[in-house]
């Protein structure tokens, strides 16, 4: 890739009808300070992209270590699920013992055991499956995080990509104007042999293609 400095030093070979050096060093200027600003700025955007990779990288660790957490808790859940009804069944039974052993408790009392060891399962299931969504919820908003720096992210390559765009189509065209040049010389000969002097032909239009440069070079 040409850098400004290759543009500035190039030399062009000196012939009878050369074109104006003067012309030429003050086009030659302005390709090089065009230039130069689109070599910072593409190297600026290198830099972001790399911070950008960099940002992508830690969330996607960040994201890993959120799921693996997530893992840990639903199986932890489990098994407090598990051990809650465990124990609520254990307590089940025995309450019916105790009520089978201890005839002179009355019914009522029996039934408010196991009404009692119920809610401590459901309260203990409870407890679980809120932790569960507390890490859910966490998940999710970290996850939304992401999504919305990425798209911040990507808004700001695309606008900067933009204005680099339009500022290579604002580039002059060499080749247009070494045509034109051309078709003056080609008059004025034609005006001095006292010819009719043609139409000048229609003026050349630039619309540099998609990933091209325009040459310094005439």
């Amino acid at each position: 890739m040409l850098t400004p400095m290759d543009i500035h030093n190039k030399e062009f070979k000196r012939s009878f009808r050369g074109y104006n050096e003067d012309e030429i060093d003050e086009f030659l200027d302005q390709v090089v300070n065009d230039y130069e600003r689109l070599y910072r700025e593409n190297d600026q955007l290198k830099k972001d992209l790399a911070r950008s990779q960099q940002a992508n990288e830690d969330y996607v660790a960040r994201e890993q270590t959120i799921k693996d957490t997530l893992v840990m808790a639903q199986k932890t859940a489990e098994e407090v699920t598990k051990s809650a009804k465990e124990s609520a069944q254990s307590l089940k039974e025995t309450t019916a013992r105790e009520c089978q052993n201890l005839r002179r408790q009355t019914d009522i009392d029996c039934r408010e055991a196991r009404h009692r060891a119920e809610d401590e399962a459901r309260r203990l299931i409870g407890e679980a499956q809120g932790k569960v969504q507390r890490i859910v919820a966490e998940y999710d908003r970290l996850v939304r995080e992401k999504n919305a720096y990425l798209m911040k992210v990507r808004t700001t390559l695309a606008q900067e990509l933009a204005v680099i765009d339009q500022t290579r189509q604002e580039l002059p065209d060499p080749a247009a104007a070494d045509q034109s040049m051309k078709d003056a010389e080609a008059r004025t000969a034609q005006a001095a042999q006292g010819a009719p002097e043609a139409a000048p032909p229609a003026p050349a239009t630039f619309a540099p293609a998609e990933g091209t440069q325009p040459s310094a070079e005439g």
